[in-house]
C-alpha cells in the first residue's frame, strides 16, 4: 500500500469519530436542553451517579437548526468539585473517512468509535457531516471541537470542497473565540486535497504542504507487523505541547504530509528527517492542532483487526495493538484541543491511559 499512496492517490481517514460519543463527566445534573441538535440515545445512571450517554450521530435537524438551546458552545469547563457541572463536550466531524489501512477498503474505523462509546463517562454530543455544510457562525457556535477530514466528495478521487470567504472567517472567528480544529490531511496523492483544509487553518499559519512525508522504522518487527511504519520523534520538551506525547512511544504513520509551523507555533512531532508531523497552535481563546496520517485511525492498528498479519506467529507481541498507544494519543488530542474541558476522562482497565 506504501508504494500506492500517492502514485494512485489514497485516502486518510480522520472521520474515525462518526457516531463517537467524545466525553466529559457529569456530577449533579446533566445540562441537556429540548433543542433540535444531534438524537440523545438511551440513558442509564451507574453506582456512583455517573452519567452515560450514547449518542446518534446523525442530525435530525439541518445544521442551522441543531444548537441545544441549554449548552453554551465554549463553556465546557469544570472545577471537579462536588457541585460540578459539565455541559457536553460538543463535537462535529466534517470530511469523509479514508480508503487505505493495513486491509485497504476494508480497514474501517470502528476501533476508535467503540472505545469511545464504551469507555467514556459522562456526556456527549457529537454530530457526523460527510456531506459540505454551510459554515456560519450560528452553526459553528453549536460545537466546542470540529474535527477535519476529507474535505471532498471522495477522499480518494475528489473534487474537493471550496469554502467562500465568508466561511473562512466565520470559522476563523469560531477558533479564536475558543473553539478547538483537529485537523488531518494526505487523504489522497492529488495535493488539491490540502486546499480546503488551509482554507479553514492556514490564517493561523499551520498549513499542509503538497509533499509526501514517512514515519520512521525503529523496528522492522513492528513495521513488517503492523504494515505501517511510526511517528516516535516526539518534543516533550514544549510545555505548550508537551502533552500530546503523555504516555506515547509510537503510533502508526505511513505516507502523509508535512506542516508548516509559523514562529509562535509549536512543534509536538516530526518525521522523515524533520519535517513537521503534528503542530499546534494558540489562536486566541482557541487552538489548532494539525496532524500530518491517518493511520491511527484504522481499526487494524488499535486492535489488529483486518491486519494480514495478526494471526502470524512471529508477529506475536509485535501487532500495533501491542506496541502504538493509540487510545492515549487520540485522549491527549481531543483534551489539548479543548483544555477547558476539565471533565473529560476515559475508563478503561483494559487499555488503561493517562488522564491529564
Amino acid at each position: 500500500m506504501a508504494e500506492l499512496k500517492h502514485s494512485s492517490a489514497r485516502a486518510f481517514a480522520l472521520i474515525v469519530l462518526f457516531g463517537t460519543a467524545i466525553v466529559a463527566c457529569a456530577k449533579s445534573e446533566v445540562i441537556s436542553g429540548g433543542g433540535a441538535g444531534g438524537t440523545r440515545g438511551g440513558t442509564t445512571i451507574g453506582a456512583g451517579g455517573t452519567l452515560s450517554i450514547t449518542v446518534n450521530t446523525t442530525p435530525s435537524t439541518p445544521p442551522s437548526s441543531s444548537a441545544d438551546a441549554a449548552v453554551v458552545s465554549q463553556a465546557v469547563g469544570c472545577d471537579g468539585g462536588d457541585g460540578c457541572k459539565c455541559p457536553p463536550l460538543n463535537v462535529a466531524v466534517f470530511g469523509k473517512p479514508g480508503k487505505w489501512g493495513a486491509n485497504p477498503q476494508g480497514d474501517p474505523d470502528t476501533a476508535l468509535q467503540e472505545w469511545l462509546n464504551g469507555s467514556s463517562a459522562g456526556t456527549a454530543r457529537v454530530d457526523n457531516f460527510p456531506n459540505r455544510v454551510i459554515l456560519t457562525s450560528e452553526f459553528l457556535a453549536t460545537y466546542n471541537v470540529i474535527i477535519l477530514g476529507s474535505l471532498s466528495d471522495d477522499s480518494n478521487m475528489g473534487p474537493f470542497w471550496t469554502f467562500t470567504d465568508a466561511e473562512a472567517t466565520a470559522f476563523h472567528t469560531w477558533i479564536q473565540d475558543g473553539g478547538g480544529v483537529i485537523a488531518m490531511t494526505g487523504y489522497s496523492g492529488i495535493g488539491d486535497e490540502i486546499r480546503p483544509v488551509n482554507q479553514l487553518i492556514g490564517f493561523s499559519g499551520v498549513a499542509y504542504n503538497d509533499d509526501g512525508t514517512w514515519g520512521a522504522c525503529t523496528d522492522w518487527r513492528i513495521c513488517g507487523c503492523a504494515h505501517s511504519n511510526t511517528l516516535s520523534d516526539w518534543n516533550r520538551s514544549d510545555p505548550v505541547v508537551a502533552n500530546l506525547s503523555t504516555g506515547v512511544t509510537l503510533v502508526g504513520y505511513q505516507n502523509g504530509r508535512s506542516i508548516a509551523a509559523p514562529t509562535d507555533g509549536h512543534v509536538a512531532a516530526t518525521v522523515d528527517g524533520g519535517k513537521n508531523a503534528l503542530v499546534g497552535k494558540l489562536v486566541g481563546k482557541g487552538r489548532v492542532l494539525a496532524y500530518g496520517d491517518e493511520w491511527i485511525t484504522y481499526t487494524s492498528q488499535w486492535t489488529g483487526a483486518g491486519n494480514p498479519s495478526s494471526s502470524d506467529p512471529s508477529c506475536q507481541g509485535y501487532l500495533p495493538q501491542d506496541q502504538y498507544q493509540m487510545a492515549q494519543f487520540w485522549y491527549n488530542m481531543i483534551r489539548w484541543s479543548q483544555p477547558t474541558s476539565n471533565c473529560f476522562t476515559i475508563v478503561d482497565t483494559y487499555n488503561p491511559i493517562t488522564i491529564w
